[in-house]
């Protein structure tokens, strides 16, 4: 038990550890942009939902391959020309906001 203790990590929150890591330049270049891929897949995710179209029926209607539409949706691919075409393809507008 006595090595257990001496080997044991100090107790931090998640929240600490994030605010530590962020301080890291490279880190907060990654998180931001792997962030910012997500934020856009979640939002095409979501509208295709709602829209009840398959991956395969948004790609028909945005005139791109499926595999570009399930790469998107990976966060991968989230050119602003693709996210624009997918956007229109359901009758929405994308709105860039840069904080």
């Amino acid at each position: 038990m006595g090595n257990q203790q001496k080997n044991a990590m100090p107790a931090h929150s998640v929240d600490e550890l994030f605010k530590k890591r962020m301080k890291d330049p490279a880190y907060a270049s990654e998180y931001t942009r792997a962030f910012n891929d997500m934020s856009a897949a979640w939002a095409i995710t979501e509208a295709r939902h709602a829209a009840g179209l398959t991956q395969k029926e948004l790609a028909l209607k945005a005139h791109l391959p499926q595999a570009t539409v399930a790469r998107v949706e990976r966060g991968n691919n989230t050119s602003i020309n693709t996210l624009s075409k997918m956007a229109n393809a359901l009758g929405k507008k994308i709105e860039i906001t840069i904080r």
